[in-house]
């Protein structure tokens, strides 16, 4: 992994290559000084272009649009994540309304920065909370004109994208690849490159970020995300990539009821028999969110292998980063253990 660290003000501390390098073991951290201008050409890139370009804002000045830009110009396949001290509203929405796919507080821990980076390598957005009564930082009234938030259409279809379009485009939103989105759809991935040509052009978008930027704040795709989730619909897509395999033969205890909710599992296939209930879970489903959220954290009943399983599991501490860091992962889980609780209640009446 090649991550390009924008560092006018030299902020590429030896801490920031330590929370980079844990990303990946073979992580390489380039550190450039120069800002590229939103008229520099795409000539003027040298080396090849990074897995993740990390651009340090309290060098920015009041020019958000184009130093966000420049490098969005200069690596147009490369996500970009803005990193800064402020944390006012208003400045968070002009760097994300640049182009950038998330902004990343300096004030947040290594693990959960690292956290962001992992969530926006693999195609998701990050906006940070902001208090609403929090106070603005200095210079929240340099914002140049341009930076401020454009009025956004409610409508994809006001866009001029096709039924197909605006599917291919929700999809992207969730951070799914095009390969990924494929599978979905059923299609080429050719296919889905020539639409993502086409949504760009519509869009008056240069780039994926931008589009998927534009897109998460519309309420059509918001919708269909909310839709999803409420369905039972777990983005595995998003989420495997942060998921440890396991294969457990049959007759195999997972965990007693009374132990610790340590793990979240997604049974991929066989069959698991909760004991107590004399239920079954099967293949698709996921399981063992009780034990994490209850206040007791401690498991409500024994699972145990009914035949041979693979199972993929998070651990507590990332089913709960991921729940800060994905609405549509929380609002999943969520729904989750309503269905588990309403369920519990029929079994009690």
């Amino acid at each position: 992994m090649r991550i390009l660290v924008a560092s006018p003000n030299g902020f590429a501390t030896d801490a920031l290559r330590s929370m980079l390098t844990g990303l990946d073991s073979n992580c390489e951290v380039e550190v450039v000084d120069d800002i590229p201008s939103q008229q520099s050409s795409p000539s003027a890139q040298r080396s090849p272009s990074p897995d993740l370009v990390l651009v340090d804002m309290d060098g920015a000045a009041t020019d958000i649009n184009g130093m966000v830009r420049g490098f969005l110009q200069r690596y147009p396949d490369a996500p970009l994540v803005a990193l800064g001290s402020r944390l006012d509203d208003a400045y968070v929405e002009a760097v994300l309304e640049a182009g950038a796919l998330g902004y990343l507080p300096k004030s947040h821990s290594e693990t959960v920065a690292r956290g962001v980076l992992r969530l926006v390598l693999s195609g998701g957005a990050y906006r940070p909370y902001v208090s609403p009564s929090g106070p603005a930082t200095a210079n929240a009234s340099a914002q140049p004109d341009e930076a401020q938030p454009p009025m956004v259409r409610e409508s994809l279809h006001e866009f001029g994208l096709t039924d197909r379009q605006i599917e291919v485009l929700s999809l992207a939103a969730q951070g799914k690849s095009n390969p990924a989105i494929a599978r979905h759809l059923g299609i080429v991935e050719g296919t889905v490159k020539l639409h993502m040509s086409a949504i760009f052009k519509a869009l008056d978008v240069q780039n994926r970020s931008e589009a998927v930027l534009l897109a998460s704040r519309l309420q059509s795709v918001t919708f269909q995300q909310i839709k999803e989730s409420e369905g039972g619909a777990l983005d595995l897509d998003w989420l495997l990539p942060h998921m440890t395999h396991r294969r457990v033969p049959r007759n195999t205890v997972l965990f007693r009821k009374g132990d610790a909710g340590a793990e979240l599992y997604y049974l991929q296939r066989g069959t698991i028999r909760l004991e107590e209930i004399a239920s079954d879970v099967n293949s698709g489903a996921v399981f063992g969110e009780i034990g994490i959220f209850s206040s007791s954290h401690e498991r409500t009943c024994t699972a145990v292998c009914a035949t041979d399983v693979d199972l993929f599991t998070l651990t507590s501490d990332q089913v709960k980063r991921l729940y800060l860091l994905n609405p549509q992962f929380a609002l999943y889980v969520v729904h989750l253990i309503a269905k588990r609780l309403m369920a519990d209640r029929s079994r009690v009446i």
